[in-house]
């Protein structure tokens, strides 16, 4: 699984406007949660690195506050997504059942998109 950010202008400066979640075939768990690390600096996301995958945006109603500094179950087991943020200290959780059933064939989808705006209401949840 590989966890970036899409950026563009937004004024004059570009910053990251959605957060991507880029998975194989079968890489997705869709009968669980999954468990994310946010933490910046992210790797850049561009246009052509979607080419004609399949993706679905993620709503502010998909995304889960994380209680925990490390979740029980971090992520889907991923040891390459695990060992790239094992510094990572706030984690949000994202719905995959709740996806799922708004979708036709959730196996297709290789992209979630997470609007930025969403992860930091989600984080300020979090810090209440």
């Amino acid at each position: 699984m590989r966890i970036a950010a899409f950026c563009d202008f937004y004024g004059e400066a570009s910053r990251p406007l959605q957060l991507i979640i880029r998975g194989a075939a079968g890489e997705m768990d869709w009968s669980k949660p999954v468990y994310i690390p946010v933490a910046a600096p992210f790797e850049p996301f561009t246009a052509e690195d979607f080419g004609d995958l399949y993706g679905v945006s993620v709503l502010l109603e998909d995304l889960l506050i994380c209680e925990y500094e490390e979740p029980p179950e971090y992520t889907d087991g991923s040891a390459e997504l695990s060992m790239s943020h094992s510094n990572a200290e706030v984690y949000i959780g994202i719905d995959l059942p709740q996806i799922a059933a708004r979708c036709a064939n959730s196996e297709d989808i290789r992209f979630l998109a997470v609007q930025m705006d969403d992860v930091e209401e989600v984080l300020n949840y979090r810090r209440r």
